[in-house]
């Protein structure tokens, strides 16, 4: 599993910016060492101009964003990576996105499949 988050926000508050991604990623080696999720810091995830952006991904499944979080959703966010994991399709509508996430969903891309040769 991946859980992505994004290092610039927040993107237009140039005083602050990154700060969310370092708060996240030191909450996260705090709260969850050892739960087997690969933590990708990366430039942006689209989640502009809310800040707080993070999403679960994996292979084959459906990416998950969720906007407007801080370092004291660790907790939720590990919860909805190890569910998001556990899924076949990550489709939210096939796991149980956290309460605490839930009303800070923002977007659900889903993959596509290889053309038929």
């Amino acid at each position: 599993m991946t859980l992505l988050i994004c290092r610039t926000c927040p993107r237009y508050d140039s005083r602050r910016t990154g700060d969310f991604g370092r708060a996240l990623t030191k909450a996260l080696a705090r709260d969850a060492p050892g739960a087997g999720i690969a933590v990708r810091n990366v430039q942006c995830l689209g989640g502009c101009p809310e800040d707080g952006v993070v999403a679960v991904d994996g292979p084959g499944k459906a990416r998950v964003r969720f906007v407007g979080l801080d370092a004291g959703d660790a907790g939720a966010v590990v919860e909805a990576a190890v569910a998001h994991d556990a899924c076949p399709t990550g489709a939210p509508g096939d796991w149980e996105v956290p309460a605490g996430l839930a009303g800070r969903l923002s977007s659900v891309t889903f993959k596509r499949r290889p053309l038929p040769g």
